[in-house]
């Protein structure tokens, strides 16, 4: 049986740049909820817009700090 020899490859730093790449893909996701919301609050008057856009900007400001903490640690 063949062995495979991985001498100076390591698996870390692909999981590390995986990582990265999902969190700034959830950025993404976050900017695109953050623009819904803008459409919905423009297009319904529900009475709480105020509320909802300013839930969808501390969720796109806290996947940023994610993404720069993880940046940073990792």
């Amino acid at each position: 049986m063949e062995t495979f020899n991985l001498s100076g490859f390591d698996i870390w730093i692909v999981i590390k740049v995986l990582t990265l790449l999902v969190l700034a893909m959830y950025i993404v996701f976050a900017f695109v909820i953050t623009r819904q919301v803008k459409v919905m609050t423009s297009t319904l008057t529900l009475g709480i817009e105020g509320v909802a856009k300013l839930l969808a900007l501390l969720h796109l400001l806290f996947a940023i700090f994610v993404f720069v903490s993880a940046l940073i640690v990792l």
